[in-house]
């Protein structure tokens, strides 16, 4: 697809990059030439300089020729005006990111004016993910599939385990739960396993099933750790007020800490649970004034990746049960996940996420299916990805046993008329089942991709 992107900043750069992988012709805007160099010397993009809501400048990129325009600025109504007019223009699609939180009450009749076809809020979606880690400690990443039940959870097998040396055909007879292990991360590699795969302390292994029969697994296997109830949390940026609103919903105490005293003024007219504290929670002593030795989270949140890296490692050690840092700098994320893994959040990689699945989606519909959404488990090798099976699907109408499948493919949900199932051998696919397929070895774009190509050649007449 041809994908016009404006603006080149860390956003915007994450998304180009992501795009790049997925094959897709990428043209970046950007007024500042320095960023466009850095990005036509490092990706395989077009760039063009300029202001993206000028008409001339999306002419110049062919807007209008776009299968999909995506406005990535710091500023939203560029991004609204931008979207416009590629619209104007001829763009098929268009996407704008905003942050401006008080868009998102009026998001239909946003999409309507400004001829939007979708928008991301990276401070929302930032938040969500951080809210449902600390309401599941022991996990990782949890991604939850829209109108079901459907979850995948990883997580890490740690010392002591009673996961730790089972072979996964015991896994259904030991704990009693209809759960699917769907890829196990070992040292640097990752695999989809198989029954006969022996789980060991240290695997990063991702888990699907309903959010009940998840949370029964975990609590069998001893993973299981209470949500937290008492949360600090380091800044008051726009992260923290979506956070606090996510968290104080399921009856969780919030506190944060913030320096700047006109940001706390507003804290505390927005945020009327929260317990609002005007200081530099740098200083090892607020932390303690403000109770960190009774918090059982710890998130941090300032623009300051240093200062949310060191002091995340340092509530770690006062015993804080779950300790989750936002890092911007790609480079501090690998660092991390080799000294400190399963504590960052990066608010880019998880916009470029959301974008890729909803490309992949506009642009693999067909009678054979559609993608919905597409997930990474952890690594962007390892995918899950929700199809919607098609009526001319070579799959349709079989039990899966006599299915062709290519090794390395699992098949680790089946959503029918909403309800949720691990499936067997026996299971057969219905046109208009969702079905969620794991790999770390092929880029799915279509569901026959998971056939043999002597399977793909077999359709239903």
């Amino acid at each position: 697809m041809k994908i016009v992107i404006g603006g080149a900043g860390k956003v915007g750069m994450a998304i180009a990059r992501q795009m790049c992988r997925e094959g897709h012709d990428i043209t970046l805007i950007d007024q500042r030439q320095d960023r466009l160099e850095n990005a036509v010397g490092s990706l395989d993009v077009i760039g063009c300089c300029g202001n993206c809501s000028a008409v001339d400048i999306l002419a110049e990129a062919d807007a209008g020729g776009a299968d999909v325009f995506l406005a990535a600025t710091g500023v939203d109504e560029t991004n609204l005006l931008a979207c416009r007019l590629a619209k104007k223009l001829g763009a098929n699609h268009t996407v704008a990111i905003l942050r401006n939180p008080e868009y998102m009450g009026n998001l239909d009749l946003l999409k309507e004016a400004m001829d939007l076809t979708f928008s991301l809020h990276p401070d929302y979606v930032t938040a969500e993910e951080i809210s449902r880690v600390l309401q599941f400690p022991a996990a990782v990443r949890i991604e939850s599939f829209p109108d079901c039940e459907q979850e995948i959870v990883s997580f890490r097998i740690e010392d002591g385990c009673r996961l730790s040396g089972l072979p996964l055909k015991q896994l259904s007879s030991r704990f009693g739960q209809k759960v699917l292990v769907c890829s196990i991360e070992r040292s640097g590699s990752f695999r989809i396993p198989d029954g006969d795969t022996v789980l060991n302390t240290g695997d990063l292994i991702s888990v699907t099933g309903t959010s009940t029969d998840l949370r029964r697994f975990f609590t069998a296997a001893g993973v299981y750790k209470k949500p937290v109830k008492n949360v600090i949390l380091l800044g008051g940026s726009r992260v923290a007020v979506h956070l606090t609103g996510l968290l104080e919903s399921t009856g969780v105490n919030v506190t944060i800490i913030e320096k700047d005293a006109e940001r706390c003024r507003y804290l505390a007219e927005h945020l009327k649970t929260a317990d609002i504290h005007c200081a530099d929670g740098a200083d090892t002593g607020i932390l303690q004034v403000t109770g960190i030795s009774r918090a059982d989270g710890f998130v941090a949140l300032t623009g300051f990746d240093e200062d949310n890296i060191i002091l995340t490692m340092y509530a770690a050690k006062m015993g804080v049960g779950k300790v989750l840092s936002k890092v911007n700098n790609q480079k501090f994320m690998a660092l991390l996940e080799d000294l400190f893994p399963d504590t960052a959040v990066s608010p880019q990689a998880l916009v470029a996420e959301r974008i890729a699945g909803y490309v992949r989606a506009l642009s693999h519909a067909s009678e054979k299916s559609t993608i919905e959404a597409l997930y990474y488990l952890g690594d962007p090798r390892v995918t899950a990805t929700e199809f919607v099976v098609g009526e001319q699907a070579a799959c349709t109408g079989k039990q899966l046993v006599k299915l062709p499948l290519r090794p390395g493919i699992l098949i680790a949900a089946v959503i029918r008329r909403g309800r949720s199932m691990i499936p067997d051998g026996r299971t057969v696919l219905e046109a208009g089942d969702r079905v969620i397929v794991v790999t770390c070895s092929y880029r799915l774009l279509d569901l026959d991709d998971i056939l043999t190509p002597e399977g793909r050649k077999e359709r239903r007449l």
